[in-house]
């Protein structure tokens, strides 16, 4: 796992869901389980994730791969960087 996307897509999970000492929250939180994101916030998460890293999302994709955590979620990114 690459830890620089892991690092920015943590830190922007962080920063836009206020997420500060919760002792309850890391890398593998559900977060839409747990409350952090809802349709609207994923929307926003995707298309940072796409800005950030020069990538695309598709809609398949979101079907295919689980992203619901945030380690989920690099790893499509390094997967999708990769062309894979």
């Amino acid at each position: 796992m690459n830890e620089d996307i892991l690092k920015r897509i943590n830190d922007y999970v962080c920063q836009t869901c206020e997420i500060e000492d919760d002792p309850d929250y890391d890398v593998d939180t559900h977060l839409f389980d747990a409350g952090y994101l809802d349709s609207l916030g994923a929307v926003e998460l995707v298309l940072f994730v796409e800005k950030e890293f020069g990538i695309e999302i598709s809609q398949k994709d979101i079907v295919m791969y689980p992203m619901n955590t945030v380690r989920e979620i690099a790893a499509v990114v390094e997967q999708k960087r990769a062309g894979k």
